[in-house]
């Protein structure tokens, strides 16, 4: 930024939600407890008067740069509602940049008692999410500054902690102090070439990582709210570039240097106000050659460029919504009003060669990035047309192939014509070959279809005679019938015929013998009555037999006549019927040999009946 550049200062307005007291407590005329603060949502605050039925006070609208709204109301649970994250964001992000680049930058904290500075400076606790502005800073910037380091560079960073009470100065950090004493030490003014205006004698702690930075803001959080003046933490960090001169030979160390105040304005006298009010008329216009009286009070003594454009100014005002607090808040608000007029113009602290190695430094870096990107850029080329020559080479590879495939598919063609041309040759030969046994099938079945008619001529024929092989079947089947009634009909009269004869015999033969041929007679008609009975036995045995045997011819018939009918369905061959004939005339004969065996069993039965005609007395 050049020296005659300017930027105005940044303004923030926080409203503070009530305590748990402050809630509880109702004004005159309200039956519940209400904010004399109301925000529209944009950058306008206005104050209500508690005794005019909260009516807007005259001049009580102000019109700010930001407003942070962290007042809690109940009957709007949709309203924003901003925490410690949010005020950090909005006044100290963007400040973070200034910083790195070597321009003195302040932060103040400003309100009337029981505003909420010291929250919004701290936080109820340094870790988490209550941490405030500090501790949230401190955590960033050393970060932020090892990000940008250099080569052969190294970050120095020493914190001062300071109050101003009336024209006194309390050394917070320095070891002799007690906690809690109020022994203050004289310090002097001394105006250093490098530094500007300072302290001398006033404890300096060197921080090397943003845990050491932490332990002192924690314990500065600890005093601080128990003190009632001016409380000022300066973070004084030296940047250092080591490097040869390339004329001499000789190491050169050169540096540059930034401040960041945070300042708890509590307590400040009228010579402060006044100082504002001729620093606002000089950059408003309406006073340009007017002169900051910098020397009235302590606190502009020991920093007189604050006012005066050697800082970037960054103001949190904070304001309470209590209806008691009323005064206070008019008075922050009137005050942000005329400290967004302010304007800012820092200048680096640092050597001007400096200037000249960080931006030679800046081209280097560049030329490095620069050449890194052409080499890339080189070996994307050099990439690209390897791949490039791959493809060809492999293009030409696919075309060879090709090519070679080409040749191969040409003499496939040649052979597969000339193939197709025996192919031709060899169908007519076979065609006609085809239509010469197509011809000789045609005449054979023209003489299978003769025969066929005459084989179903024959079948007819056959047909009949079997029909009549059958009658001739069932009735030799019905004479067979017959003649066993017959048979047993004439049986059973001869049967009694001769059993009577028998018995009429072996009565006179009983009669007219001796006793012992009697007992002998018994004895023999005992023993034929066993015999006889053996043979009935034996009788009976055969003729079951000859009775099965006349049921497997019965059921040798009816298969006969099934197959008989299957031949008659499916071929009708004549040498099956001369078959099935010999077979009927085999039955025959056999039915003839059986009835003639059933003769002679019955004439044997008739002449062994006849046997014996004694009688058992």
């Amino acid at each position: 930024m050049q020296a005659d550049t300017f930027a105005y200062a940044r303004v923030v307005v926080r409203v503070r939600p009530f305590t748990d007291e402050e809630a509880k407590v109702c004004p005159e005329d309200s039956p519940v407890p209400r904010e004399i603060v109301v925000w529209d949502g944009n950058r306008t605050l206005t104050v209500l008067d508690a005794t005019n039925e909260f009516l807007p006070r005259k001049n009580g609208k102000f019109e700010v740069q930001k407003v942070m709204w962290s007042f809690v109301d109940d009957y709007q649970p949709s309203a924003v509602v901003h925490k410690q994250k949010d005020v950090y964001d909005a006044i100290m992000k963007p400040a973070i940049g200034r910083i790195l680049d070597g321009q003195n930058t302040a932060f103040c904290v400003m309100g009337g008692a029981g505003s909420g500075r010291v929250y919004s400076l701290y936080g109820n606790s340094v870790d988490g999410l209550e941490g405030g502005i500090l501790p949230r800073f401190t955590d960033e910037i050393l970060a932020a500054f090892k990000r940008e380091k250099r080569e052969d560079s190294t970050v120095k960073c020493q914190v001062e902690a300071i109050d101003v009470s009336n024209e006194t100065y309390v050394d917070l950090l320095s070891p002799k102090r007690k906690p809690g004493a109020n022994a203050q030490q004289e310090y002097k003014l001394v105006l250093d070439p490098v530094e500007g205006t300072k302290l001398q004698g006033v404890t300096r702690v060197d921080v090397q990582k943003p845990a050491d930075m932490l332990n002192i803001v924690r314990q500065l959080s600890q005093v601080v709210p128990k003190r009632n003046s001016c409380h000022t933490v300066t973070l004084r960090i030296v940047e250092s570039f080591q490097f040869t001169d390339p004329e001499q030979g000789q190491a050169v160390t050169m540096s540059r240097r930034v401040n960041v105040l945070f300042a708890l304005l509590r307590n400040m006298p009228l010579g402060f106000q006044r100082c504002v009010d001729i620093a606002v008329e000089r950059d408003s216009g309406e006073n340009p050659l007017g002169k900051v009286p910098t020397r009235d009070t302590a606190f502009t003594k020991l920093f007189p460029d604050l006012l005066q454009h050697g800082y970037h100014l960054n103001f949190l005002c904070c304001v309470s919504p209590f209806y008691e607090h009323v005064r206070e808040t008019m008075q922050t608000l009137t005050v942000a009003t005329k400290l967004s007029k302010l304007k800012c113009s820092p200048k680096r602290s640092q050597d001007e060669a400096l200037v000249q190695l960080r931006t030679l430094a800046a081209e280097v870096k560049n030329l490095k990035s620069e050449m890194v990107k052409q080499s890339e850029s080189t070996k994307i080329v050099q990439n690209e047309l390897n791949a490039r020559e791959l493809a060809l080479m492999k293009q030409e590879a696919a075309h060879h192939e090709c090519r070679n495939k080409l040749l191969a598919s040409s003499e496939r063609l040649s052979i597969a014509r000339t193939a197709f041309k025996l192919n031709v040759i060899r169908t007519a030969v076979h065609r006609k070959k085809f239509q010469d046994s197509v011809s000789k099938l045609r005449r054979a079945l023209a003489d299978v279809e003769v025969e066929k008619d005459k084989a179903d001529a024959n079948m007819v024929a056959a047909s009949r005679e079997t029909g009549e092989i059958e009658k001739r079947i069932l009735h030799t089947n019905r004479q067979i019938k017959t003649q066993e009634e017959v048979n047993a009909v004439c049986e059973e009269k001869v049967q009694k015929r001769v059993d009577g004869e028998t018995k009429l015999k072996k009565i006179l033969a009983f009669l007219n013998a001796s006793p012992e041929e009697r007992l002998r007679l018994i004895e023999m008609d005992v023993e034929a009555k066993e015999q006889g009975r053996a043979e009935e036995e034996q009788l009976e045995k055969e003729m079951a037999k000859i009775t099965k045997e006349l049921e497997e011819m019965e059921a040798r018939c009816r298969a006969i006549e099934k197959e008989f009918e299957s031949v008659h369905q499916k071929e009708g061959v004549t040498r099956e019927k001369v078959d099935l004939k010999a077979r009927l005339s085999s039955m025959e004969k056999d039915i003839a040999g059986k009835e003639e065996e059933n003769r002679q069993l019955r004439i044997q039965a008739e002449t062994k009946s006849s046997g014996c005609q004694c009688v058992t007395m």
